[in-house]
């Protein structure tokens, strides 16, 4: 007779198994429309603008398995008071990160793009606006990342599951719409991806503010804290970057030498 825990880990493995392969189904679905809607070029321009924004994603990943870590020892000490101070300086930080991101596309991504990157003059406004829409969600996803920890450390799988097939879903039928749309569906696209972004973090925000009592932000400084969990996150940061960097960076090295196609 399985125990509940024994159950609890069957059924999260479970759930995050089937949220794999319906992502996987729907990844190669939104890559097969999105080719033929898009065209080589745009596709290309969509994917080389949208990975250099990508490449800051290595500070979120490093951090949400910080945060995540830090969630679970609070959990298993039961300490809602530390609980507290870990989600609202975890909010501290991703906030300093994501202004320090947006500065740095706004000046050096923008720069690199219209001055370094290989892009047809005719479509250098359409992958200005991929690259402001992109920075937009990343800032967003980024603010999401102690929300989704928090579902994690609960073993929520459930509910992250269904939330991540939600976003992956979206962005087809986002797809599946600018195919049939007559203007630039490049401009539109990048556009409407914000849409599902925003949707993702009211729910995560909505879900955990009345299902973890721990999610309510207060204005709180623990110096110990921060410095505690950016050293936990550094090193994951040394692996995550080096998997960015190896396909982003091969991407905007390409585009670099042979163009967008």
């Amino acid at each position: 007779m399985f125990d509940s825990n024994t159950r609890r880990i069957a059924k999260n493995t479970g759930l995050l198994y089937i949220r794999m392969l319906v992502m996987m189904v729907i990844g190669f679905i939104t890559t097969r429309v999105m080719l033929k809607a898009l065209g080589v070029d745009n596709y290309g321009i969509n994917n080389v603008v949208g990975g250099l924004v990508s490449m800051f994603s290595m500070l979120s990943a490093s951090l949400s398995g910080a945060v995540s870590r830090f969630f679970t020892f609070g959990l298993g000490k039961g300490d809602m008071k530390h609980l507290r101070v870990v989600f609202s300086t975890s909010i501290n930080i991703h906030i300093v990160l994501a202004t320090i991101v947006l500065i740095a596309i706004e000046t050096a991504g923008v720069w690199f793009l219209n001055h370094r990157m290989v892009i047809a003059p005719d479509r250098l406004d359409a992958a200005n606006w991929v690259l402001q829409c992109s920075t937009i969600i990343f800032a967003i996803n980024l603010l999401s990342v102690p929300y989704r920890a928090a579902i994690i450390a609960h073993e929520r799988m459930s509910a992250f599951a269904y939330l991540t097939i939600f976003d992956a879903t979206a962005k087809l039928l986002i797809v599946c719409a600018i195919y049939f749309y007559g203007g630039d569906k490049l401009k539109l696209l990048a556009l409407l991806n914000i849409i599902p972004a925003i949707i993702s973090q009211a729910i995560y925000w909505r879900y955990c503010k009345y299902n973890f009592v721990e999610c309510r932000y207060q204005c709180v400084y623990d110096k110990k804290l921060f410095g505690e969990i950016f050293s936990f996150a550094g090193w994951s940061f040394i692996g995550n970057t080096a998997g960015l960097m190896k396909n982003e960076g091969v991407n905007v090295v390409i585009n670099t030498f042979f163009g967008t196609s």
